[in-house]
């Protein structure tokens, strides 16, 4: 399960990278109790109707598709201020996979964010589930909040939906 978990991670961060990535769900809708994003006034769940986030979004800055390797559709990646959102196809509807933060102007619902100290963040979130020197990684429900870190400082913050194929 952790493997898996690791790899819709680096799946996703292919994704935003503009590669193509394979993400698939047993599953639609948004990820019971699990780690979530507000932009303003939209929280943003993971596993949630993509339509609904971005219709409360507003205009992406930037927006990129690539086919989907595991479902027939496209993946998407939307560019805001701050942070890209990552969706994927499932049937007929948009999936939201991940939120991926690109500078310090965004933060956690827990006031996390690039530049944060190690410290701030098991304050915050207590222990992680997985940690090593560059990495600390919670699970909640059916999300993972993967936090980077380059010695104690955060240097990139995701909040993605597990999902398998």
């Amino acid at each position: 399960m952790r493997n898996m978990r690791r790899i819709m991670t680096a799946a996703a961060l292919s994704m935003v990278l503009g590669l193509t990535a394979c993400g698939g769900s047993d599953k639609g809708g948004a990820s019971d109790g699990g780690y979530s994003f507000t932009s303003g006034s939209t929280k943003i769940e993971m596993g949630a109707d993509a339509s609904k986030v971005i219709e409360g979004l507003g205009e992406a800055d930037e927006y990129f598709e690539s086919e989907s390797c595991a479902f027939e559709g496209l993946d998407k990646v939307y560019t805001y201020p701050g942070f890209k959102l990552n969706t994927y196809p499932d049937g007929d509807k948009d999936y939201v996979l991940s939120v991926v933060f690109m500078d310090d102007t965004v933060s956690t619902d827990k006031g996390i964010s690039i530049g944060s100290t190690k410290d701030e963040v098991t304050d915050a979130y207590g222990e992680a589930s997985e940690e090593s020197a560059a990495k600390l990684v919670y699970e909640s429900g059916d999300t993972e909040l993967a936090i980077g870190l380059n010695g104690d400082s955060v240097s990139s913050v995701e909040i993605s939906a597990v999902v398998e194929e």
